[in-house]
């Protein structure tokens, strides 16, 4: 059964729920992992969202915001990997200051970017669709989010390959998490790369599975 959220896409898609999604999610120009989670009714757009949303559909504003039910708690994103406190935020209210010792904020904000920061920190080229806040925690040093085989990973940058560890690499023109095993890095689909033919841009520290 399909909930309200749902019901209005289908609508605004020809009928069709299918893609339906991935389409609103081009045109606001924010991740598909974003509309996902509205539509479960794990998180609720922002008022500029909503404002978007109201133009496309040609429907008021007021209207749109009945479309989601109240979020009252945050989600477990990942059941096997609880992320408690997950949530947009569409201002860097609380940029990572990690490196500064005199910060007291419990949570970070990383931007989620459209592409991977060859030279980080310089995000040159990378644009920012949005601000995820975690806690810091969980964050784990983790500076920013990509959008990688349906989910997001949170990465720490290093260019060193961590023997044991899940590192989002580069190679033969693609970008890749894969898992660092000596000199091997095994791939998703159980195939294998030698380090030497790959270059190390980041430990994933965090992976936020979600459905689509």
């Amino acid at each position: 059964m399909i909930n309200k959220f749902e019901k209005q896409l289908e609508k605004w898609n020809g009928g069709v729920l299918r893609g339906a999604q991935a389409k609103l999610a081009r045109l606001l120009q924010v991740s598909t992992a974003t509309v996902a989670l509205w539509a479960t009714g794990k998180r609720r757009p922002s008022k500029g969202y909503v404002a978007q949303m109201a133009q496309l559909f040609g429907l008021d504003e007021f209207y749109i915001m009945r479309l989601f039910t109240p979020a009252t708690t945050y989600p477990e994103v990942n059941p096997l990997s609880p992320l408690p406190a997950l949530r947009d935020a569409q201002t860097p209210e609380n940029t990572y200051t990690a490196d500064n010792p005199a910060t007291q904020s419990n949570s970070v904000s990383v931007p989620l970017l459209s592409a991977v920061p060859l030279l980080y920190p310089d995000l040159t080229g990378c644009e920012i669709t949005e601000w995820w806040t975690l806690p810091r925690q969980r964050a784990q040093g983790g500076k920013y989010l990509l959008e990688l085989d349906n989910a997001l990973w949170l990465i720490k940058p290093t260019h060193e390959f961590l023997d044991g560890k899940k590192m989002l690499i580069s190679a033969k023109g693609s970008f890749l998490v894969v898992q660092v095993q000596g000199a091997t890095l095994l791939q998703g689909n159980g195939q294998t790369l030698p380090t030497d033919q790959a270059q190390a841009h980041g430990l994933a520290v965090l992976k936020i599975s979600y459905i689509v």
